[in-house]
């Protein structure tokens, strides 16, 4: 009888756990986080049939760290493409895009350029000039306000990431003190659903793994492997805002526990929705960058262009566009008092990239230079070979010229090499970020435009050949060069021994041609000035002569000079000759007109060391770039959905609740509770036969 009534016992408080589990997984079906829960029960004949009894959670760790990454994956592609899905359209769109505007200035100069003595459509001109300007202002100040936003963002992750870490710490430390019995009861089993929960809302906005310790605390890792947190420490993350960029943001670590450290992150470390809006925000920095990049190449072309012709009003042309300069560089390291500028080389908008720079000056064996380094999106450095970097002194100023680059670094009037070298002065700028904001209109007259080219040529002696002489264009003017523009008249005028008569001659003994130039002065008088040889085929012959010095009669080095070109084009007989003049009379020329509205076709900005594209060509670049950017994140965005739905299917097939399981588990652990109740009630009866017997 005791046997039946100990049985009875111990088989109803078994069935009453089992009943009190089971209730738990219904009522908490729909509760955020909760895992479902598993009495297991051990047989034992020493306790009357029934052991030890204990209530775990049920899930699949490998399923939920799988789970973990791709839903860290769906956070960062979804970030990602938000962040660039409005700049894409900004650039791409009919009414915003700076490809619809080039094609109306272009085409507004070409009607133009075909009326050039018309007001009316060189104001339409200077209206479409306006507009390109207010066009790429307008783009780059957008760009600048979806810059903002996507910081703000981070701030707001990086605050939510903190919270969470902050509480997954002390929800780790509790669980770690927890003893076996307590880890079993409600408690014990609520904290580690808790902690699993903000793991899982962690994982959607930084990249992060587990391991778990032999004392049961988790360690939480991001994807590079740099601790976040465990039972003894964690890390909060700090927003730096970037020294030399205002609009930029990175991400360190800082651990107050056990000792104040602060850890440089990179931005490929994070992942999650904090790393995709950091990925994003490096691509719309790039896309303002490259839209500087193409202002100041347009501007710089139509610029030396437009002062290589004469206006409406008869004097030499002037910048059509103001172009910001000189930019100021951010000193990160060296002596208070030390400053660099950034100023844009003339003539050389086609060298300009689309990167920043840092520079930094040291003293190798003696000599004090700097050391200039390439800074590229994602902020890897590459270093200016030393080669062209040329350093000297202008008007008291120093002044470091990166060659191939079209900027010059100025470090101010009396500033030394050796005082920057030893402080190891260091600075960084950004030449291109806000380039195409700071870019204004430099005329406000339509008589400004400088259709009408500063010289002309004219065929002499054509002999019995087809030759053509042409003029290439004039893109420099100056004391140095060929054309000089007096500075009362503003008209153009031919320096001393400027090249201004060409006559292709052969060589009796050698057989060999050559195009010749001569100054020819007033009464006739020749002066031989260099020869092209007979390869370049009458193209650029400028550019392919060798100049004698006149006072050496030696080979000179003359590059760029005399800042015009001309050619000599068809079949060239010996004795053919032209002559280049000064256009007294170009109030209805349009060849230099044509040259500028021609630009739109012509290779000004920078791609690669050997190529240039036109500025169409490179604004389609940029849009498509940019578009395939986000295309390509939209596409990885659903993948990673589909993976993440898969693996949260997966996940909650073992640790969600089911009701029609649970409802079976019900009725049967009720059945069970039923018939042990019975047992006890037996041995009641069997009890009370028994007194009644005696």
């Amino acid at each position: 009888m005791l046997d039946l009534l100990q049985t009875g016992k111990y088989g109803v408080l078994t069935q009453q756990k089992l009943l009190n589990t089971t209730s738990n997984n219904i009522t908490n079906v729909n509760t955020e986080g909760y895992v479902r829960q598993e009495t297991v029960v051990y047989t034992s004949a020493l306790e009357w049939g029934i052991g030890e009894t204990i209530t775990r959670r049920l899930y699949d760790k490998y399923t939920q760290r799988e789970m973990f990454r791709d839903q860290g994956n769906v956070g960062f592609y979804d970030a990602y493409a938000t962040g660039l899905n409005t700049v894409d359209k900004l650039l791409s769109s009919k009414d915003t895009s700076m490809a619809t505007q080039l094609d109306n200035l272009f085409s507004s100069m070409e009607e133009s350029v075909h009326n050039t003595t018309s007001t009316a459509y060189r104001q339409e001109l200077l209206t479409q000039l306006q507009t390109t300007v207010d066009r790429y202002n307008t783009l780059n100040y957008n760009i600048k306000n979806e810059l903002t936003d996507i910081n703000n963002k981070i701030s707001d992750s990086a605050t939510s990431i903190n919270d969470l870490v902050e509480a997954f710490y002390e929800v780790n430390r509790s669980v770690r003190n927890l003893s076996d019995r307590a880890a079993q009861t409600d408690v014990g089993l609520q904290l580690y659903d808790k902690r699993d929960m903000i793991v899982n809302q962690l994982s959607e906005l930084v990249d992060v793994n587990l391991t778990v310790e032999p004392d049961g605390a988790y360690s939480l890792y991001l994807g590079n492997g740099q601790l976040l947190a465990n039972a003894d420490t964690y890390a909060q993350i700090k927003v730096v805002k970037d020294e030399a960029d205002n609009t930029k943001r990175s991400l360190n670590l800082v651990f107050e526990v056990p000792a104040h450290t602060e850890l440089k992150m990179g931005d490929s470390a994070w992942g999650g929705k904090i790393g995709g809006y950091l990925a994003a925000s490096n691509e719309m920095r790039q896309a303002m960058r490259e839209l500087g990049q193409s202002a100041l190449a347009l501007a710089d072309a139509l610029n030396v262009q437009n002062k290589g012709g004469i206006t409406l009003e008869g004097t030499k042309g002037g910048d059509l566009f103001k172009i910001p300069q000189p930019v100021a560089g951010v000193r990160v390291n060296g002596a208070d008092n030390m400053a660099m500028q950034l100023t844009f080389n003339e003539g050389e908008g086609s060298d300009i990239r689309s990167c920043d720079y840092r520079v930094l000056w040291v003293n190798d064996g003696g000599v004090a230079h700097p050391r200039v380094f390439m800074v590229d999106a994602d902020g890897n450095e590459t270093e200016i070979d030393s080669a062209n970097i040329n350093q000297e002194r202008v008007n008291g100023d120093l002044l470091v010229e990166v060659k191939g680059h079209g900027i010059t670094l100025n470090f101010g009037n009396g500033t030394q090499a050796e005082d920057l070298a030893d402080a190891r002065a260091e600075f960084k700028v950004q030449p291109t970020l806000n380039a195409a904001f700071d870019l204004k209109a430099n005329i406000t007259k339509p008589e400004d435009f400088a259709f009408a080219s500063a010289i002309r040529v004219s065929g002499e002696n054509m002999v019995d050949g087809n030759a053509v002489p042409s003029l290439e264009g004039v893109y420099m003017t100056g004391p140095n060069q060929g054309i000089n523009i007096d500075p009362v008249t503003g008209k153009p005028q031919f320096t001393t021994n400027a090249p201004n008569y060409i006559r292709y001659e052969i060589d009796k003994a050698t057989g060999e041609g050559a195009y010749v130039i001569y100054h020819q002065a007033d009464d006739g008088t020749l002066t031989e000035l260099g020869k092209a040889d007979d390869a370049c085929n009458g193209v650029d012959i400028f550019a392919n002569t060798d100049w004698i010095d006149q006072d050496t009669q030696t080979k000179a080095d003359t590059n760029g000079y005399p800042g015009y070109e001309v050619s000599f084009k068809g079949t060239v007989k010996n004795g053919s000759s032209f002559k280049i003049e000064i256009n007294t009379d170009g109030y209805n020329d349009n060849t230099n007109g044509n040259l500028m509205a021609g630009i739109k076709q012509e290779g000004i900005v920078f791609s690669t060391d050997s190529v240039r594209n036109s500025i169409t060509e490179d604004y389609a670049d940029m849009v498509s770039a940019l578009g395939s950017a986000v295309m390509s994140a939209n596409t990885d965005l659903k993948a990673a959905q589909a993976k993440c739905e898969q693996s949260q299917n997966l996940f909650s097939s073992t640790a969600g609740v089911n009701l029609d399981e649970e409802a079976a588990n019900l009725i049967r652990y009720q059945q069970s509770y039923s018939a042990c109740a019975r047992i006890i009630s037996a041995s009641q009866t069997i009890f009370d036969a028994l007194i009644s017997a005696i």
